[in-house]
């Protein structure tokens, strides 16, 4: 469904019946294709309604100007997704970069949440330098290549950026042999490099939400996998330190996807969550 929000239009998908949830996806430029497809077996393990949708500017939500789709936007298109399905407090769920806009809006929007989980997250910039480092050390050359060219502003069109998304697959995960399902789950996600670039250039340059972070109230999960190279488990430490009432799960057995690499231990988790929300 198309839901009208904040003078764009989104496209929106729910999943399951029960408590709404919801989830909000990572990699600027990409959709929430692969996540709901890697999320749906959530739905009816936890009795939850999970609600998807692209970011304005991404998939096949508008593609509004570049400039329209700064972090801010985002996080209060969040609380206009909400409003608009006529929902009252709900969970939240952030992957990735999806993370650091849950973060914000738990902040921001403190009684629009009843619980709050983040996965692969960080609170400010400083975790691009540990994830270059760590991918110049893990990757192949043309892995290598791959993840320069998503950073130095060198992809050529929306093509190539799935190109070499798909070439740095199996960095994140534990066991890499998992990278071609992942690749395969987004096999119909749609790129726009030029939303990318603006992500990485204009916000992630200036993003750092910790002073923020102790307005969040509701009960919240920190999740990580002990290998994920993007944002490491020291970026999840530095949130628990952050947030009050928040728990955190370190997945000894997965990189920067714990939802898809111990699923059941994740789910086992967030059940958890769940049991201490309001």
């Amino acid at each position: 469904m198309d839901l009208r929000v904040n003078g764009t239009t989104l496209s929106c998908q729910t999943l399951g019946e029960g408590a709404p949830c919801l989830c909000l996806h990572g990699g600027p430029g990409t959709d929430s294709a692969g996540l709901r497809r890697s999320l749906a077996p959530l739905a009816e393990a936890l009795g939850l309604r999970l609600v998807f949708w692209d970011h304005r500017g991404h998939g096949r939500s508008e593609w509004v100007p570049v400039e329209q789709c700064t972090q801010d936007q985002l996080v209060a298109d969040v609380e206009g997704v909400r409003q608009a399905l006529g929902l009252g407090p709900v969970h939240v769920l952030g992957i990735s970069w999806g993370g650091f806009l849950a973060l914000m809006y738990a902040a921001r929007h403190p009684a629009s949440l009843r619980s709050l989980a983040v996965v692969g997250a960080a609170a400010s910039g400083d975790f691009m330098h540990r994830a270059e480092d760590n991918a110049r050390r893990q990757s192949t050359a043309e892995q290598w290549a791959a993840y320069e060219a998503l950073w130095n502003g060198s992809l050529a069109d929306d093509e190539s950026f799935r190109r070499a998304f798909d070439t740095i697959r199996p960095l994140y995960f534990f066991d890499q042999r998992l990278a071609a399902d992942s690749v395969a789950a987004r096999r119909d996600t749609r790129y726009r490099l030029a939303v990318r670039r603006f992500v990485i250039e204009h916000e992630y340059a200036r993003y750092d939400c910790r002073s923020e972070l102790a307005q969040i109230a509701c009960p919240t999960l920190v999740a990580v996998g002990r290998h994920d190279w993007i944002c490491p488990v020291d970026q999840a430490e530095e949130i628990l330190r952050l947030i009050p009432a928040s728990t955190l799960a370190v997945f000894e057995h997965s990189g920067h996807s714990p939802q898809v690499e111990e699923r059941e231990a994740f789910i086992r988790h967030l059940r958890e969550l769940l049991a201490r929300a309001p």
